[in-house]
């Protein structure tokens, strides 16, 4: 047919009133149409951003739990094994709590000040000096150490309390390391290291 033939007869469908209407209605229902389905995709997004949210809460809560528990576990076995007749399980049970605890565990430190005044193996001792040294500034641990001094007999375990004290500055172990200098029977090499330390804690 005809391109201008079909214009002329029907004229009448373009005219621009009509033209105009018809514009906007599709234009009108484009628009509804391209509202509403983000719409619907913004519900759907935070559907999935609500699940994803809970999920990551779930696994969050669980591996916090998880840890609490394994915490829990490795407490009971260094206690378990600090207070064993074997001296190897013992030195191993300070160890891993040097190497696996990095904060103050109260209940694990009493055991381990225990361990420095009673134990009768020198290594152990010296072993449980390092760890309890992780945690400077804890009183209980300054003033048992001043106190292992005061009782302490052997050489290497005496030494390694007077330079734990002396890297400290702990102004208080000047009593027990005047009693170790005055002592007869203190070897030469402690005395040495407690006249050290006491003009180190003058200064």
């Amino acid at each position: 047919m005809d391109l201008k033939k079909y214009i002329q007869d029907h004229k009448s469908e373009f005219d621009d009133q009509k033209l105009s209407k018809q514009v906007d209605e599709s234009f009108e229902s484009l628009l509804k149409d391209s509202l509403h389905t983000p719409k619907k995709g913004r519900v759907v997004y935070l559907k999935y951003l609500s699940v994803a949210a809970s999920v990551a809460i779930l696994i969050s809560t669980s591996f916090w739990m998880y840890n609490i528990r394994l915490e829990s576990s490795q407490r009971q076995e260094i206690i378990s094994n600090l207070t064993a007749d074997s001296t190897g399980k013992r030195l191993e049970a300070v160890y891993e709590f040097d190497d696996e605890f990095r904060k103050e565990d109260q209940q694990i430190i009493d055991v381990l000040i225990n361990t420095l005044l009673n134990d009768n193996n020198a290594n152990v001792k010296i072993a449980t000096i390092d760890a309890l040294l992780k945690f400077p500034q804890n009183e209980k641990i300054r003033k048992n150490m001043i106190k292992a001094l005061g009782q302490e007999t052997k050489p290497n375990v005496q030494i390694k309390l007077i330079k734990a004290l002396s890297t400290l500055r702990e102004k208080r172990a000047k009593e027990p390391l005047e009693e170790i200098i005055k002592d007869e029977t203190t070897f030469d090499i402690v005395k040495n290291s407690a006249t050290l330390a006491m003009t180190n804690l003058k200064k």
